[in-house]
């Protein structure tokens, strides 16, 4: 029995070892928190351009543009046109990555995000994430953005570039309105697509038809081409590399 009691009291003490070098080993290794610097400017801002598309799936380009004032970490929206919740959780997104991005803190700030020279009486989705995200790290920086130029994608808390729908109209919409270059998601500049074709049968004096659809594969950079426009499509990853392409 007393060897019994011994080799228990041998195997109690070992696992309370092991769980103090667990826990202070995990410890150890929580990754330490981002130290961000203060922001002296009493106000900057900055402003990119944005597409989207309206509910006849029109193709319109608009600005989104970014103010930060002295503040208490505010994010605030403008209401006209009205934002849909997506839009403003894509905004509080931006910020977070932006403070990221730039080592700089806005928690004694307050960012106003304003969507201008809208057509749209209501905005929605997450497809300005990665605008509101450029519009803030420029103003921060302090740099200029490429105002020939627009980009369109969600925001992700890595940092990271979402895919968004109406590829096709944004793109148009920026090529109509003269803009040099519209940056997408990775892996949204080839595409594929299913077209409709329809089929006769006759047999005897019936005729049936048969509709089915084919896969078409589409470049947007080619299919604007074709289209008489001259405009660079670029794919964006990250902000990263969106940042690459229109911060001056």
């Amino acid at each position: 029995m007393a060897e019994f009691f011994a080799k228990a009291i041998n195997v109690l003490f070992l696992v309370i070892i092991m769980f103090g070098i667990g826990f202070f080993t995990g410890y150890s290794m929580q990754p330490q928190a981002q130290k961000l610097a203060p922001i002296t400017e009493a106000k900057l801002s900055a402003s990119v351009n944005i597409v989207a598309v309206t509910a006849d799936n029109q193709g319109v380009v608009s600005q989104a543009s970014v103010e930060i004032i002295p503040g208490s970490g505010r994010i605030l929206l403008s209401v006209n046109p009205f934002i849909e919740p997506d839009t403003q959780d894509s905004a509080k997104t931006a910020a977070q990555v932006a403070e990221k991005y730039t080592g700089k803190s806005l928690q004694d700030k307050d960012l106003i995000l304003t969507i201008e020279n809208s057509q749209a009486q209501l905005v929605g989705g997450p497809s300005a994430g990665a605008a509101f995200t450029l519009a803030t790290i420029a103003a921060i920086e302090k740099k200029q953005v490429n105002q020939n130029a627009a980009i369109t994608g969600t925001i992700n808390s890595d940092g990271s570039i979402g895919q968004i729908g109406g590829v096709i109209e944004k793109a148009t919409a920026a090529a109509e309105k003269g803009l040099s270059l519209f940056v997408v998601p990775k892996g949204q500049r080839v595409f594929m697509i299913y077209q409709p074709q329809t089929q006769e049968i006759q047999r005897g004096n019936l005729k049936i038809t048969r509709t089915f659809y084919v896969s078409k594969r589409i470049d947007l950079q080619e299919y604007l081409k074709e289209q008489g426009y001259s405009i660079q499509i670029a794919e964006a990853a990250s902000i990263t590399e969106a940042a690459k392409l229109m911060l001056q």
